[in-house]
């Protein structure tokens, strides 16, 4: 919580501050911030880019790729952009690609625009906030490919190489060995291509900014889900007078570098999973058969892991390891909507490696179906492209210092694994800690010169854990904090149908309304085992965005 003064306090100390420091009636005035921050976009941004003008048509297939069934209806635009920001006239331009609802009325008086975060997931289909949140309908919302990724100038590169790696809990110097050979090869090849350079929260904190120019703002709103986050914050302290109305949904710790960023995942899935999943699992035994108890369910997670690491499950789209069962169930706990899809999952998974034991026996070809049907439905909407990954990789990389020795890498994957064995040895499987790039340097969060912004969070988010959330509220001194308690969803406003939130941040955006303080909202209680309400349009868009788990 911070420490908010009385409002008559802080005019009072500011109407001294004015007094004792008020200058000779001929001092120079400061200048005012967006004349300054105009003169400045000019200065670095060449002519042949400002005040572009947008040629809107519908977007097609191709650029919303596979969630253009469900956000169909939205219309397109390119914006060119220098493809290096430090030295704008060089090389060829790139180009980013933006959304927007059809505008059918006058022009909104203020623009929202959105990122799913990654960083590098797709964002154009983001626009349907506008759409689907009801408080939104007067505004124009912009989705975004940042870029790198999805329909904006692509930077792709062999990240499926990690995909091939030993069993993480394997902690043979061999099986070590492997794992760090995979990694260096994907950073040797992605940190070689020219593009890489330029991917980073830097460059694109200046596509940003273009955009907002050809958008014919002088400031814009911002709706940030996870990593955008971090842009959103990097956004507001490299440009603070551009920032408007700021929303930053599941909230990294954007005072520190990535390294520290990604440090949280390990606790942070291992409370979600202990805490929230296997005891609603356990309370449903009588349909699930997982386990009575929390540690039953545990237990046999583990064992269908051995069993997966023994004697792989072919399945009609990939093969199915102790790694891949991994990333089946840190995947589920990012949204509580799936936690009945998963205890299926798991349920039919035990049954079919029961039924074909350790000899590798025929499964009955339904009972095969019925399992991958499952695991396709955890996955979600295709989105981890390879433009994603790879931007993923180059924008976390590039945007801070990483430790380089292996051996740090191999000890705290051991560390982390037998504290969080969820995802706690994959640590040590780490393409930055072989990036051959200097990180560009990104300026300290602050908070300086900023209006409110909100902070939305939940306390068991696994991805973006409520730790490094506080750590940005303390740092960002214009923030209020929105803390949904009972809760672990990872993205909520418009997403997860909580009334509070959506009201908090809707009057936030659409009137300005800044809540008095801290607050809390009550989050909205796990699905009925058995059962649940699925996942909305907004919820499956942000999970299509996700590429680094």
């Amino acid at each position: 919580m911070h420490l908010r003064r009385p409002a008559v306090v802080g005019v009072l100390a500011l109407t001294g501050s004015l007094l004792a420091a008020a200058p000779p009636a001929s001092a120079t005035p400061a200048p005012d911030p967006l004349v300054q921050a105009q003169r400045e976009f000019e200065q670095r941004t060449p002519e042949r880019f400002r005040d572009q003008q947008l040629a809107w048509a519908p977007c097609t297939t191709d650029q919303l790729g596979l969630l253009a069934g469900l956000t169909s209806g939205l219309e397109c635009a390119r914006v060119a952009v220098p493809r290096d920001w430090d030295d704008p006239e060089a090389g060829e331009p790139l180009h980013v690609t933006i959304s927007r609802a059809p505008r059918t009325g006058p022009r909104p008086e203020r623009t929202i625009v959105t990122n799913p975060g990654g960083p590098g997931g797709a964002g154009l289909s983001l626009a349907a906030l506008g759409t689907q949140v009801p408080a939104l309908a007067g505004t124009e919302v912009v989705g975004l490919d940042v870029r790198g990724t999805g329909a904006s100038s692509a930077f792709t590169c062999g990240t499926g190489a990690t995909d091939r790696l030993p069993d993480v809990r394997d902690r043979s110097p061999e099986a070590l060995a492997a794992t760090a050979r995979a990694v260096r090869a994907v950073a040797q090849e992605c940190s070689a291509d020219p593009l890489a350079p330029v991917v980073n929260t830097q460059q694109t904190v200046h596509d940003v900014d273009l955009v907002r120019d050809a958008l014919d703002r002088d400031t814009i709103d911002w709706v940030g889900y996870s990593g955008g986050t971090w842009l959103g914050t990097q956004f507001a302290t490299h440009l603070p007078a551009r920032v408007g109305r700021f929303v930053l949904d599941s909230t990294v710790d954007a005072t520190a570098g990535y390294q520290e960023v990604f440090s949280y995942q390990p606790m942070a899935f291992q409370r979600r999973f202990d805490e929230d999943f296997t005891p609603w699992a356990a309370a449903g035994n009588g349909t699930y058969g997982l386990g009575a108890t929390p540690q039953e369910v545990t237990a046999t997670y583990e064992g269908l892991r051995a069993a997966l690491v023994a004697h792989p499950l072919p399945t009609p789209t990939t093969t199915l390891d102790g790694n891949g069962l991994d990333t089946v169930v840190a995947q589920a706990m990012y949204g509580k909507a799936q936690f009945p899809v998963l205890a299926q999952t798991l349920s039919g998974l035990r049954t079919v490696l029961a039924l074909r034991g350790d000899a590798d026996l025929p499964v009955p070809a339904a009972l095969q179906r019925l399992v991958t049907d499952l695991l396709e439905r955890l996955s979600g909407p295709p989105g981890a492209t390879r433009t994603m990954t790879a931007t993923f990789a180059a924008t976390t990389c590039n945007d801070s210092p990483w430790t380089t020795d292996q051996a740090f890498w191999d000890a705290y994957g051991t560390e982390q694994g037998r504290r969080y064995p969820l995802v706690g040895y994959a640590q040590s499987a780490q393409v930055c800690a072989a990036w051959d790039r200097t990180p560009v340097d990104l300026p300290t969060v602050d908070g300086a010169d900023l209006p409110p912004l909100l902070i939305v969070q939940s306390r068991h988010d696994p991805a973006t854990a409520y730790e490094g959330a506080l750590q940005t509220h303390e740092a960002l001194g214009s923030s209020v904090l929105v803390t949904v308690e009972d809760e672990g969803d990872h993205g909520l406003y418009g997403v997860g149908g909580n009334a509070c939130v959506d009201d908090v941040v809707g009057a936030f955006l659409t009137d300005g309304t800044v809540p008095a303080g801290d607050l809390s909202c009550a989050g909205t209680g796990l699905p009925p085992v058995g059962g649940g309400a699925g996942e909305g349009v907004l919820a499956q868009v942000l999970r299509a965005a996700r590429t680094g788990g």
